[in-house]
């Protein structure tokens, strides 16, 4: 049951019944001053925000030269104007365009991630750049099935030699003279098993964008080094991990360095994929396919030790972590459930809902959003029991739990999605936009939420943050 309470600037806090409080005794929620970060202009998406304030986020501005915007440096300058995407980053009331600054980066930068004081994203470098740390990608032995296939097709699973891979990216980059693409390769790479073009374009995994880190002290550290796709990095003190893709019939492996290694170190050997990457300290879980259905697997930077979580019939997706505790999604029936692991023992933690997903976690407690046969609403395990934060009826989606703020994205009378945020010291939930456009993805640490607001004159990133400081202690 949701209980109006009035605040000032017309913003509405309500008390959730469920939760043991009153404000008949005087508790008052805690008031937040909202603000915009980002220019004008600058489409500003994809905000995220550290434990230290830092602020980041992906945005498009114009190219203010003719220099390329593509990965090949001798080809396809852009036009003054044109859009590149670049990473900026706000501390103090400064904003700054860390990506426009680096002559090494062509353009595309995107998806920032902010852990402590540093920055993780994806970045699209010139050929001639200096690559990242190396690493040669391990072949996993063939399954039965495998060698069962090849048995009538011997090299279908066969990864592109050098020599092929060289022709090909030559003749990719040679552009279209009308001839046919496979007469163009040269004889030896023709005469080579699977020098189809079209079938080495298929199964190849070609250069993409490359993870970097961005330190105010250090500037830009490029991880990967260009030769392969990598994506969705996640980072701790402790180290960086990250996808990279085999390509077809491959999947993906997860990767990971840690600071003072010269090479990158490869966790997962397999034919599958392996995904979603969650860090928290010393630990690292994700997704892996183990020939039957996904399962959750953890592994340690300190002891590089990498043990399987789960073992079962039915797939177990997105794991996040924090303190060793694991939440993930499972799909024990047709309807996907909540799980947590807590010192070895797994338990169920969504109960009455449908389509649960989403989960995020913070010191034993977890929030996600479910289906309660009326429309999407938030959840919340305090570390013993489940509690149905919202009861409406529109969806509240996308939340987030950090340093004892709950916040999530809430479709008010079913019109445009406003930010929420409930403090954890007086369990009053605050309602800090109210706007006729989308407010969404919001993200929070430091007592802090940011959040992406589709304006009328474009997308802007906006910042919540609490007047006082919490005087209460965190229930």
């Amino acid at each position: 049951m949701i209980r109006p309470h009035s605040i000032p600037d017309r913003r509405k806090a309500v008390a959730l019944g469920l939760f043991v409080l009153s404000l008949a005794v005087g508790i008052q929620a805690r008031e937040f001053e909202t603000r915009r970060l980002s220019a004008p202009g600058a489409d500003a998406r994809h905000p995220a925000i550290g434990s230290t304030g830092l602020v980041a986020w992906q945005g498009h501005v114009a190219h203010a030269d003719d220099s390329p915007l593509s990965r090949r440096t001798d080809v396809l300058r852009a036009p003054p104007g044109a859009t590149r995407s670049d990473v900026f980053v706000w501390r103090d009331g400064n904003i700054r365009n860390i990506t426009i600054e680096d002559p090494r980066i062509i353009g595309r930068s995107l998806r920032p991630r902010v852990y402590g004081d540093a920055v993780i994203f994806t970045a699209w470098f010139r050929d001639d750049a200096e690559p990242g740390y190396p690493f040669d990608l391990t072949i996993p032995p063939k399954t039965e099935e495998m060698l069962r296939l090849e048995s009538e097709y011997p090299t279908l699973f066969d990864p592109p030699t050098p020599a092929t891979r060289t022709a090909v990216e030559a003749v990719l980059a040679s552009g279209d003279d009308g001839t046919p693409p496979d007469d163009r390769l040269d004889p030896v790479a023709r005469d080579e098993p699977n020098a189809s073009l079209q079938h080495q374009m298929w199964r190849g995994s070609g250069p993409g964008g490359d993870i970097v880190v961005y330190r105010a002290d250090s500037g830009i550290q490029r991880i990967t080094p260009g030769t392969r796709h990598f994506s969705n990095p996640v980072m701790s003190e402790h180290g960086i991990a990250f996808q990279v893709a085999r390509g077809w019939p491959y999947g993906y492996e997860i990767l990971f360095w840690k600071p003072g290694n010269n090479q990158l170190t490869q966790i997962t050997t397999n034919y599958f994929y392996v995904l979603n990457p969650d860090i928290h300290e010393y630990d690292l879980v994700f997704q892996g396919w183990d020939g039957v259905d996904y399962e959750i697997f953890h592994y340690r930077f300190d002891t590089g030790e990498l043990r399987q979580v789960t073992n079962n019939q039915f797939d177990d997706t997105h794991p996040v972590v924090w303190n060793g505790e694991i939440a993930w999604i499972a799909h024990p029936t047709v309807n996907p459930e909540i799980f947590h692991m807590r010192e070895g023992r797994i338990r169920r933690l969504s109960e009455d809902s449908q389509d649960n997903s989403a989960p995020s976690i913070w010191q034993g407690r977890v929030v996600w959003q479910g289906y309660d046969d009326t429309d999407l609403e938030i959840y919340y395990f305090d570390g013993r029991r489940t509690i149905k934060l919202t009861s409406n009826t529109w969806d509240d989606i996308a939340p987030q739990i950090r340093d004892g703020l709950i916040t999530w994205m809430s479709y008010v009378g079913n019109s445009a999605a406003q930010i929420m945020a409930l403090d954890l010291s007086n369990n009053i939930t605050v309602q800090l936009t109210e706007t006729d456009w989308e407010d969404a993805h919001p993200r929070t640490a430091n007592e802090r939420i940011v959040w992406q607001s589709l304006t009328p004159d474009g997308a802007a990133v906006m910042i919540a943050e609490p007047k006082e400081p919490r005087t209460a202690d965190i229930n």
